[in-house]
Parts: C-alpha cells; sequence; structure tokens
C-alpha cells in the first residue's frame, strides 16, 4: 500500500475510530499467525481497514465484526501465504494445519469470536464450523484431544496480544490513521461524479417544459389549420363531424308475445282460478274479520263503557243487512 502521511484522526467518524481501535491488535495477530509472516499480516490488516472504512456508511453497525473479519480473510496477502512461513516455537501446531482449520481455530483463540459468527466470517454452517475446529484442535497419539497443549496455545496467544512491543503498537496505530485518512482524498471526486446525472435530469425536465409550451403556442399559428385539426364549420373553426345515422334494432319481441312476457303474469292467472277475493284481499280479510265478530256476540271495547257518547256500536255492522233507518237516511 503506498505510503501516505496519517491525517487528523478527529476527522474520522468517533465509531469508526474506536473499532479500528479497538480490533486492530487482535487483527494483526490473528493475520500474522494465519499467513505466518509478520510483514504479510501487516499488509493484509493495512489493506483490510482501508476496504472497512469505505463501506463502513454502507454497513449497519452490528454488522462491523463480521464484515472487518469476512475482509481480512479475503485479502490477497491472506489468500496467498509466504513462500517460506515461520511460527514462533509456541505456534508450532499450526504449521501442520491447512489454511481452512487454521482459520476456524485462530477465529476462535485471537480473535473471540462465537461459533455463530465464526462460521458466518467463513461462510459456512455453524454445524461444519464445530466440525472444523474439532480436528484443528491438538490431538494425542491416539486421537484423543490434548487440553495441555490446547490451553498452551490458547496462553500463548493471549500473551502475544498483551505482549506487543511499544514500537510494533505505534506502527498499527499508523496503519490505522492511514487507513481512515485514505477515502477522504478520493470522497470529493465520487461526489462530483455523482452531480452530474442530477444536472442531467434538470435539464431533461426543462427540455420536456420546453416542447410541451412549444406545442401548445403552436395551436395558435396560421399554419396549425393545415393540419387538419382547425379550421372547420364548428364553433372556434374546430372541425365538426356529424356521426352516423344509429341502426334499426336486430330483432323486436312479437306483439303477441305481449301476454307471455307480462312481469305480473302469475298473479293474472291465479287471480281468475281463486275467485274475486283475489282481486281485492284487502277488502276480503276485513269483510271475513267482521263476520267472525258478529257470530262471538256483543262485546265492547277496551277502557270504553257501553252506551258512552263516542264508542262504538255494540255489534259490528253486517254489510249484508241494512236497517230500515238507513234506507230512509239514503
Amino acid at each position: 500500500m503506498t505510503a501516505r502521511p496519517p491525517q487528523d484522526a478527529a476527522a474520522a467518524p468517533t465509531a469508526l475510530t474506536a473499532f479500528l481501535r479497538g480490533v486492530e491488535r487482535r487483527g494483526a495477530v490473528f493475520a500474522h499467525l494465519l499467513s505466518g509472516s509478520q510483514a504479510s499480516g501487516d499488509a493484509a490488516l493495512a489493506d483490510t481497514m482501508e476496504a472497512f472504512r469505505a463501506e463502513a456508511g454502507r454497513t449497519a453497525f452490528g454488522d462491523w465484526p463480521r464484515r472487518f473479519w469476512s475482509q481480512l480473510l479475503a485479502t490477497p496477502a491472506l489468500r496467498q501465504p509466504p513462500a517460506t512461513p515461520a511460527w514462533e516455537p509456541e505456534f508450532g501446531w499450526l504449521a501442520h494445519l491447512g489454511h481452512g482449520p487454521r482459520a476456524a481455530l485462530l477465529l476462535r483463540l485471537v480473535a473471540g469470536l462465537a461459533e455463530s459468527d465464526a462460521a458466518a466470517v467463513l461462510g459456512i454452517a455453524r454445524g461444519t464450523y464445530r466440525l472444523g475446529l474439532q480436528r484443528a484442535l491438538p490431538h494425542n497419539a491416539d486421537g484423543s484431544a490434548d487440553l495441555a497443549a490446547w490451553q498452551a496455545l490458547g496462553a500463548a496467544a493471549q500473551g502475544m496480544l498483551r505482549g506487543l512491543p511499544p514500537d510494533r503498537l505505534a506502527h498499527l496505530a499508523h496503519v490505522r490513521e492511514e487507513a481512515i485518512a485514505a477515502p477522504a482524498a478520493g470522497a470529493r471526486p465520487r461526489v462530483e461524479a455523482e452531480a452530474p446525472p442530477g444536472h442531467r435530469y434538470r435539464a431533461a425536465l426543462w427540455v420536456i417544459a420546453l416542447l410541451t409550451l412549444l406545442a401548445f403556442a403552436a395551436t395558435f399559428w396560421p399554419g396549425f389549420a393545415d393540419s387538419g385539426f382547425v379550421g372547420g364549420d364548428g364553433p372556434e373553426g374546430i372541425l365538426v363531424e356529424p356521426l352516423p345515422a344509429a341502426a334499426a334494432p336486430a330483432a323486436r319481441y312479437p306483439d303477441d308475445a305481449a301476454l307471455a312476457l307480462h312481469p305480473d303474469l302469475g298473479l293474472l292467472l291465479d287471480a281468475g282460478a281463486a275467485g274475486p277475493e283475489a282481486i281485492d284481499p284487502a277488502f276480503h280479510a276485513w269483510y271475513a274479520a267482521q263476520r267472525a265478530a258478529a257470530a262471538e256476540g256483543p262485546t265492547s271495547a277496551p277502557g270504553v263503557a257501553p252506551g258512552a257518547a263516542g264508542s262504538a256500536p255494540a255489534h259490528p255492522v253486517d254489510p249484508d243487512q241494512h236497517s230500515e233507518t238507513d234506507d230512509a237516511s239514503l
């Protein structure tokens, strides 16, 4: 990576600066032990920090750890190990492992990731990661787990993390500051490159509006009448064309079908068969009620004394019987 003078770290987002400061030591040790070379590990860490700085704004804060470790594993410096890797004596077990099992083991020992996060970083299922981690652990000659060697490997990893010399820590801080400052130089050209499309869109809108206005104004020009839209005999010179005459209906019902199509045909047929009561059912219902009341005997209306003024007669009037008084009055 090309060296650049570090800029003021206060200009970078506070959360990003704190995250990279907290992960830089583990990242350096992880890359060193994975590749077997401190130089290759530092180059991978520098590239990862610069790439992560450019994508941090588009990544949710909770996904930062997974994104960082995934980018670190994907750097070319770690995907292509050095020609002559070398490990300290306390990490001799790592030399017997392949790149994948070694990464699974270091994600647990150095990065301190949980099984689910480590599996997500490697892009494998959680059960697959657990199986790979078990195969990467130190074993005895009989195939059983060597707990003493596992504890010694973990202690050595923690000792390397805590025992980084001051000059090494200063170098990592310089790498972090360079990574944070790197996108600042390229941020402005990217914004300038994104600005012209907006200007082009606004220019296109202005062109469309101008063409619409010109088309509207053209309707008032004399030459526009030659186009056929105006110049007719209608009002305002509008061309008017009468509609064609309505065509005769394709068919009509014959006159002798009027009775069959009558909406009350059923009622008309039933009225003739049932008798005159079907023609005026309300009158005949009243008449039947009066006949029934006359057969039951004299009654008085509830709450009215017999013979009181304004009271109804004791016996209902039979429409078939008329008194002589009624005839005289007629």
